[in-house]
Parts: C-alpha cells; sequence; structure tokens
C-alpha cells in the first residue's frame, strides 16, 4: 500500500501504470450513499469502479488501487469541464482519486471531523510522494472535485468540502518542514 495504516482491499479495476503517465491531480468524491469505507472498498470489488482511497465517516481509510496505476474513478470529461482536462488523455491516468463517504446521495453531509483531519493528511502526503502542487487545482496540477472535469453529470461531486480549510492545511505543511524535508 501506499499510505500506511490503510486498509487494503483491491480492485481489479484499474488502468496498469498509468498508460505511461504522471499524476498530476487530486480529485476529491462522495459517494453519493454508503454507510463506511469498507463498503465502498468491498463494492469496487464487484462492480467496474474505482477510486484509490476511500475514507469512511469514522476515519477509516482504505485503499483499492495502487496510487502508480489510474483508478477508474473519474469517468469522462463532460462539457463544460475546467480547461484543463483534455479528452486526449484518460483523466484517470493523471488523477489520484480519494472518496469520501456521504450517506445522503445528493453528497449534503458534511465532513465528520476525524473524516476531514484524514482527507487532509491523505491529501498532503499524496502531494508530497508525487511533488503534486497543494494548492487548487489549474493547468499545472493541484487539487479539485470531481464536478471539476464533469460539471454534466457530477455537478454534485464532492458536495460540501472544506477546501479553505484544506488550502490553509496544506500551506501550513509546506511552511513547517523540518530541517531534515528541506
Amino acid at each position: 500500500m501506499d499510505e500506511p495504516h490503510a486498509l487494503w482491499m483491491p480492485s481489479n479495476n484499474y488502468f496498469p501504470d498509468r498508460a505511461g503517465h504522471t499524476p498530476r491531480w487530486i480529485i476529491i468524491h462522495g459517494t453519493a450513499g454508503f454507510g463506511s469505507a469498507e463498503e465502498v472498498g468491498a463494492y469496487f470489488q464487484r462492480v467496474d469502479v474505482c477510486t484509490h482511497y476511500t475514507i469512511g465517516r469514522d476515519g477509516v481509510l482504505v485503499q483499492s488501487a495502487r496510487e502508480h496505476d489510474g483508478a477508474w474513478g473519474n469517468g469522462g470529461i463532460t462539457a463544460g469541464h475546467d480547461p484543463w482536462w483534455s479528452h486526449e488523455v484518460n483523466p484517470n491516468n493523471v488523477t489520484i482519486s480519494i472518496e469520501h463517504v456521504k450517506p445522503h446521495h445528493d453528497n449534503s453531509d458534511e465532513l465528520t471531523e476525524i473524516q476531514k483531519e484524514v482527507s487532509f493528511r491523505l491529501i498532503q502526503h499524496i502531494c508530497e510522494r508525487h511533488h503534486i502542487p497543494m494548492r487548487a487545482a489549474d493547468t499545472e496540477g493541484g487539487i479539485t472535485g470531481h464536478c471539476s472535469m464533469d460539471p454534466m453529470q457530477r455537478s454534485f461531486c464532492p458536495g460540501p468540502y472544506p477546501w479553505e480549510e484544506l488550502f490553509a492545511f496544506l500551506a501550513c505543511s509546506e511552511n513547517t518542514a523540518l530541517p531534515s524535508e528541506i
């Protein structure tokens, strides 16, 4: 596994070795249903969809695809997408996807405190491992919601997410590197 302490529930729904691409963006999702990360992980083992990670409302972290592979989690790009997405490259091959368990089907649930903490740390670690910019997404990379690439069918994904808190946390973490990390 890529993230320490994650529960490994592998799915067969991935693109091996990302077709030679490097992850540049992190995509934040909401599950629009389900009660736990383990339930989502089991679902990913049965159907033709998968994200890299799922974070439960209790803070449980499940990993279903390795970061060096592209997970089948983003679907396609629809009209009105942010300008950096291209139909020439499968978006799953340039992203790492994180689901957040949200029991309501409209993704209206706020994250729990522990879910938020696990999410922020996971995003920080992924950014550090893959040199993904620790900021809102743009053409160079960064962090955004699923709605960024599919505003037609996924306008409600991820639903409420504490973006300002995330970016403040990441800015603080970038400025507090230990001397051995500089």
